[in-house]
Parts: C-alpha cells; structure tokens; sequence
C-alpha cells in the first residue's frame, strides 16, 4: 500500500511509538501503519465508514499493533491535552477561515482534506 505520510513520519521521527489515528477513512488510517517504529502502536478511537487494509508483514516484522480505544469522558480528554503539552505533540489540521466554512464543510465530507478541519475565527 502506498503510504506517503507513513514513510514521512518514519523518515522525519525514525518511527513514532504510538499513533493516534482519528482520520474518518480506513484507507488513511492504514496507510499510517508505516510510519510506525518498532514496536510502535497505532490507537484508534473512531470508527470509520470503511475496513482497514493492513499488510500483516508489516505488522509482525515491527511487532506492531493496533488498538481500537474508546475515549469519550472528560477526563480522557483532560489526560490527552496534558500529555499533548507535556510532549509536545500537535494536531495536524487544514485551516480555513469562518467565511469558507461551506467549502469546509464539503471537504470534509467527500474525503478529500487530509487532516482534521479547523475553522479559523475573524477569516
């Protein structure tokens, strides 16, 4: 499977440890795989529409896995941002300002942005 952001996350990192995987697509969740170091966990916390495509030699010559999570409470949110600040770990996001957020809104829905929607305020 060809898996650009993978390859650059393993290029850039050497592989991350964990992954956390909230793409609403199968075929962009599975394409992370790649990126993932030795040992190297994928979570995933949403349940998208279609299957994911996993290569399982990947997985066993990484000794890589992956985990479906449910997060939903509050202080799962809390822990989350407090270890995001504490390690330095941001979001990857497509900005657009408030007066595009039609366009957003399509993007979004016909799978075509590659990271989460940000509108932007006073755009």
């Amino acid at each position: 499977m060809d898996s650009e952001i993978g390859r650059l996350i393993k290029e850039v990192l050497g592989g991350a440890r964990v992954i956390l995987a909230t793409a609403p697509s199968g075929k962009a969740i599975s394409a992370l795989v790649d990126g993932l170091g030795p040992s190297g966990r994928l979570v995933v916390p949403a349940a998208p529409p279609d299957p994911l495509t996993i290569g399982m030699f990947s997985m066993i010559a990484g000794r890589r896995s992956i985990d479906g999570s449910y997060s939903g409470t509050a202080r799962d949110s809390q822990d989350a941002l407090e270890f995001s600040a504490m390690s330095g770990v941001h979001p990857m996001i497509e900005k657009y300002p408030l007066s595009r957020v039609a366009e957003a809104y399509e993007q979004m829905h016909s799978g075509k942005v590659r990271f989460r929607v940000v509108l932007m305020m006073g755009g």
